[in-house]
């Protein structure tokens, strides 16, 4: 087996601590048979520092990124989900329910700014996207890339749509893999902001807050501990059996649908190296 790459690197030994060993397998498994979009991934990353990027690049990369994260509504429509089943189970069974979404939706503790001050996590991104950019003009839909609307879409409709079990896998996933992505983003983002900008070392640190909340005091990591908890009351409330097919496939699609965004934002990268970009970026999503 090839050595881990930085992202797995940082995610391998979170997911050692899974109880669940065909839980464990499933996701050790999907990221390995993924490891071509884990390197599409961490190329992004890698190019980020080595240059002041074009206005019309960092509006798409920030508007796109986003939408890559920032899942409140979905979590809190996940954990209606199994409120509402609760209601209607046994009693044996509702108990255990309405703690499964209970557990869920802790992972929207610090996206809502509880203990913070009321200071959202979509706060802290906007402070960390006008940073960047200079001003608002990034949050213009013009500057999501398709890609990262359909990767978004799919994520909401895996949570409020489909199969419960699918919308946990949904999650937890995002957890694991948040944990990765945003533990290799904060050194990118952070030499990017001094090597580039004007900001203070008091500025630069607070640009980066949005990514330092989600990797100090290992944030993501418990934000995944919780929904395998939630998984396992999940299965026991209702009697289904782990499916792992079902599992590898939301963990593999979920990789296989973020690989195009960060893939589209490293060519757009290599592109302004090059001299040759034509500001593709700027397509329109409905």
């Amino acid at each position: 087996m090839a050595p881990s790459s930085g992202l797995l690197a940082v995610v391998n030994p979170v997911i050692n601590l899974i109880p669940r060993r065909d839980l464990r397998e499933a996701l050790q498994q999907s990221f390995e048979n993924e490891r071509e979009s884990v390197r599409v991934i961490e190329r992004c990353f890698e190019l980020l520092p080595t240059k002041p990027w074009s206005p019309d690049f960092l509006r798409t990369l920030v508007c796109s990124w986003k939408a890559t994260h920032l899942k409140m509504l979905a979590i809190y429509g996940l954990s209606c989900r199994l409120q509402r089943m609760a209601k209607t189970a046994g009693p044996s069974s509702s108990n255990v329910l309405y703690i499964a979404g209970a557990r869920n939706a802790e992972t929207s503790y610090e996206d809502l700014g509880l203990d913070f001050d009321a200071k959202t996590h979509a706060e802290l991104y906007e402070n960390f996207a006008e940073a960047l950019v200079g001003d608002d003009s990034w949050q213009l839909r013009q500057h999501k890339l398709p890609q990262a609307h359909q990767f978004s879409r799919w994520v909401y409709r895996n949570m409020v749509v489909e199969d419960i079990a699918v919308g946990l896998f949904t999650n937890m996933f995002s957890e694991i893999y948040n944990h990765g992505e945003y533990s290799i983003a904060l050194p990118a983002f952070t030499s990017y902001f001094a090597q580039h900008t004007p900001l203070s070392a008091q500025q630069r640190a607070s640009a980066v807050t949005y990514i330092n909340a989600h990797v100090e005091d290992d944030t993501e990591k418990g934000h995944f501990l919780v929904v395998v908890d939630a998984i396992e009351r999940f299965y026991e409330a209702t009697g289904r059996q782990f499916d792992r097919a079902q599992a590898e496939s939301v963990f593999r699609s979920y990789l296989q649908l973020l690989a195009p965004v960060m893939r589209t934002l490293t060519n757009r990268m290599q592109d302004e190296l090059s001299g040759t970009d034509t500001g593709s970026s700027k397509t329109h999503v409905a």
